[in-house]
């Protein structure tokens, strides 16, 4: 066994010096640190003070080259300057409006459906409508229709009209027709008895010859209209794109320089009034019109409608 002999105050000292020594080196630690922060906050706010001073110079250089560019901006010389100079971009800006849409229509367009003519119109602010003929065959291709454009991204609505249905029906029985022969609606009943029938169909008159009938076989380069057995349909069409144009005649003559335009009129931040815009697709007779109310034509149709249907 071993005996601690050593009084209990000869550890307690050692601790007590131990203590000490920690301590001071705490203390001049703390010092070296608050010696540092006091030094760097002075520095830096020492170069704040500077960086102020010598941006208060060009901070004023500033605001007095703001005041004298409000001066000159709002002068009345170049406040027609600027909404000239407005009206411009704009126009030059709506030049690929109608291309545009009519580019992203085409691919739309069912190959069934032969197109004679594409107009379009602003119909307010954001919207427009779009007006289409051509020429179809069945009435299943009437229903497709619906179909084929609704598909058109940005569509509200669509309609259609104009398909004339003349296909084959069984009548209801008559006492001459005991059968119920089917037939058009556009033709007369067929006889049941077979000599009357025979001269039902030798009475039919027989095309001779280049009829004439819609253009077709005229040399021209007039457009084609629907051809025997078919129909012309017209298909409306309400979008969400933004047609309306700027009016050059309200805007050079307005006085001030605002930049509202009124409800289904002159395109946005242009100062105009209401108008309609150029940019109908007509086929054969292309007539443009540019103005600022009225809506004019490109062509599409005409020499290829002849094409493809085979002159």
């Amino acid at each position: 066994m071993k005996l601690n002999l050593l009084p209990t105050t000869v550890s307690k000292g050692k601790q007590a010096k131990s203590g000490i020594v920690f301590s001071a080196i705490i203390a001049i630690a703390g010092a070296i640190v608050a010696i540092y922060v006091s030094t760097s906050s002075s520095q830096a706010l020492a170069k704040a003070k500077t960086d102020y001073d010598a941006s208060v110079g060009p901070a004023q250089e500033a605001y007095n080259k703001s005041i004298e560019a409000d001066a000159i901006l709002n002068a009345e010389t170049s406040v027609g300057l600027i909404r000239n100079a407005s009206l411009a971009e704009a126009m030059i800006k709506h030049n690929d409006v109608y291309p545009q849409l009519y580019d992203s229509l085409l691919p739309y367009i069912p190959s069934f459906y032969r197109v004679n003519s594409i107009f379009a119109t602003p119909s307010g602010a954001g919207t427009s409508t779009i007006t289409l003929v051509g020429t179809i065959k069945t009435y299943q291709q009437y229903a497709d229709l619906m179909l084929a454009f609704s598909r058109y991204p940005g569509l509200t609505s669509i309609g259609r009209a104009g398909y004339q249905k003349d296909d084959e029906f069984v009548p209801n029985l008559t006492p001459t027709d005991q059968i119920g022969i089917p037939h058009k609606p556009s033709e007369a009943p067929v006889p049941e008895d077979k000599f009357a029938r025979l001269s039902y169909f030798e009475s039919q008159v027989q095309p001779q010859g280049y009829s004439g009938v819609q253009n077709f076989g005229s040399g021209t380069d007039n457009t084609r209209g629907a051809m025997p057995e078919y129909s012309l349909v017209t298909v409306t069409l309400n979008v969400n794109k933004d047609l309306r144009v700027p009016l050059p005649r309200e805007t050079l003559s307005a006085a001030g320089g605002g930049a509202s335009a009124a409800a289904g009129g002159g395109a946005p931040g242009i100062p105009a009034g209401a108008g309609g815009a150029p940019g109908g697709a007509t086929g054969g007779n292309a007539a443009s019109t540019a103005s600022t109310s009225s809506a004019g034509t490109s062509k599409k149709g005409g020499k290829k409608n002849q094409d493809d249907s085979g002159d």
